[in-house]
């Protein structure tokens, strides 16, 4: 099978380290069903609070994108550097390029995905292309309130199926993984980690920007990929203390290693590990209801890799027919 008119998958990645995961699963994905793949060259986007740095990879990222879209298609956009404003910049009659919109709605701030700006960006974007693509049911509610559905796609986060993984008495940990965003729930983590060590859990956090948590075992700083996949590789479960989130990279790559996964029933969990799965939290704040959920996770951890795995199977195939049709939608 060869892409869509017989043409490579172009997949534009402006932030080389938050995206790499969703990059590498499509690109795995896809060239499974015989599509192949090349990434366009990018300038890395992460750059932190550099005005300079800024207004230079803001600069690149304007001139690839132009650049890009007038040669061609179809184009996956790993990560909408400038938030809604993507869908203006990637604007095209018939040249197809879809838009992975992680969150729809800021996490943390940011300018271009507020409500005004989906309003103006979307006015001049066009009729035709980019499309955008939602990953959750979250997501795609979210987005459903800004762009109409003719170009609005809710298909799977992309994924590896798990390990195989043997999980020994040992591990007795439970770990929160990544960077601190003001969505993580403080208070309920302060709240089960007496609980979860009255049990014999030991409660660890690792990841850039956390404050002190207390009964939490903080690693406050950058985790590299190799001390993520070691953390990983140590505990008995990944717990999700979120407010809100659209979908998890975190719970992807935990299931991927084998490592069940602990957090509420939401359509983002539910979709990958079904209704009512081993692993959910019934009272969130009920440090109780926590511990039943780790029990449960840990005990039926077979359970939530099986499901995880058709999980993947379904999203390689949603990827696939999703470009295969962009030709079909490109037709006037």
């Amino acid at each position: 099978m060869t892409g869509p008119g017989g043409a490579c998958v172009r997949i534009y990645s402006p932030l080389h380290y938050v995206s790499e995961h969703f990059v590498e699963r499509l690109i795995e994905s896809l060239a499974a069903g015989g599509i192949p793949c090349v990434r366009l060259p990018s300038r890395n986007g992460e750059v932190g609070t550099n005005r300079l740095a800024k207004a230079q990879a803001l600069g690149a990222h304007i001139r690839n994108v132009r650049q890009y879209v007038r040669t061609g298609g179809p184009n996956v956009v790993a990560w909408p550097l400038t938030g809604w404003w993507e869908m203006p910049l990637w604007r095209h009659r018939t040249h197809p390029t879809f838009i992975a919109m992680h969150d729809p709605e800021a996490v943390a701030r940011q300018d271009g995905l507020t409500p005004l700006a989906a309003v103006n960006a979307i006015k001049l974007s066009g009729s035709r292309w980019p499309h955008l693509v939602t990953m959750s049911p979250e997501a795609y509610r979210a987005a459903a309130r800004h762009v109409d559905q003719d170009r609005l796609h809710h298909v799977p986060h992309p994924m590896r199926a798990p390990q195989p993984n043997q999980v020994t008495a040992q591990r007795k940990s439970v770990l929160v993984l990544g960077q601190y965003k003001p969505a993580r729930d403080l208070d309920v983590m302060s709240a089960i980690a007496p609980a979860l060590r009255a049990a014999g859990w030991v409660p660890i956090v690792a990841g850039r920007g956390w404050p002190s948590v207390s009964g939490w075992d903080v690693i406050d700083r950058f985790v590299s990929e190799a001390e993520f996949s070691e953390l990983l590789s140590s505990t008995a479960a990944v717990l999700l203390p979120y407010k809100h989130y659209f979908q998890s990279g975190v719970a992807l790559r935990a299931l991927e290693a084998g490592v069940p996964t602990v957090g509420r029933s939401t359509g983002f969990l539910t979709s990958i590990l079904g209704a009512n799965f081993p692993g959910a939290v019934a009272n969130w704040d009920d440090p109780e209801s926590w511990l039943q959920a780790v029990a449960a996770a840990t005990s039926a951890r077979e359970s939530q890799m099986l499901a995880a795995a058709a999980y993947s199977e379904r999203a390689a195939a949603a990827w696939r027919d999703l470009l295969c049709r962009s030709e079909q939608m490109s037709v006037p």
